[in-house]
Parts: structure tokens; sequence; C-alpha cells
């Protein structure tokens, strides 16, 4: 090896040993309130938010079509019956769980409204209210410690 190789390999030393050293915890400035829960939980509240975006995202779908059963189905797979199981409630803050199960009790909601009779405008409408709630709620809480 050459002095250009043994320069480039003396530059290259420092680097490397800054990826050995851990890295440093950095304070965060985002004023929502941590939700400090085991991974699994945080999963599982993930996987649940996913969920009821998956949810909306159908609805907003099948809205053009007029296609009541496919914005029924999705409205249901997001509805009271999903929620979260006891031992996660039990994890969860009260005003958090609140807005969860308002926002289920509106895909619920929006269901019968649905089966009652279909207008584009009133599933919009629950939809904007659905969506309040995820808007408020993120705004709120966040998970991580």
């Amino acid at each position: 090896m050459g002095i250009r190789g043994l320069l480039l390999l003396a530059s290259l030393l420092p680097g490397y040993a800054a990826c050995k050293r851990p890295t440093p915890v950095v304070k965060t400035t985002d004023p929502r309130q941590p939700l400090a829960l085991p991974v699994e939980a945080q999963d599982a509240v993930r996987a649940e938010m996913n969920g009821m975006l998956t949810s909306i995202h159908r609805i907003v779908l099948a809205l053009p079509q007029g296609d009541t059963a496919a914005i029924r189905a999705a409205a249901g797979a997001a509805g009271l019956a999903t929620a979260a199981d006891p031992t996660l409630e039990k994890l969860l803050p009260e005003q958090f769980l609140t807005w969860g199960t308002h926002t289920h009790q509106g895909f619920d909601a929006l269901a019968a409204s649905v089966s009652a009779g279909y207008e584009r405008d009133s599933v919009l409408a629950h939809l904007g209210r659905i969506t309040q709630m995820c808007v408020t709620c993120h705004a709120s809480y966040r998970l991580g410690s």
C-alpha cells in the first residue's frame, strides 16, 4: 500500500471510530405527551391506527362509485368491536381511550348511516368528525418516551 492508500485509510479511521460510539440521547422538543408503552403495546396501538387509516382509505375509494357495501364494510372494520383489548386499555391514558372510543363509534355511526340511506355529503361529514378525533389525538400524544 502506497502513501496515498495510507493517507486515505488514516482519513477514514476517525469516521469509523465515531460509528462505534454510542449514539447520544437527544432530547425532543415535541410537546405531545409521550406514551411510554412496552414494544408489544406500541405495536398493537400502531396496528389499530393503521386499521382505521386503511378503513378511511377504502371509504374514500368507494365514495366516487357510490359503493355502499364497500363503505359499510370499511367502516365496520374500524368500529368499536375492533377496539383495543382490555389489557392494552389499562396502559393508556383515559383521554386517549375516550378519543379512541369516539373514533370507533364514529365508524359505527358511518356504517349505520350508509345502511339507512347513502348520501355522499353525509359520509364526508362523518369522515370529517372521525378524522378530527385522529388529528386531536395525534396532536396530544406520541408513542415512545
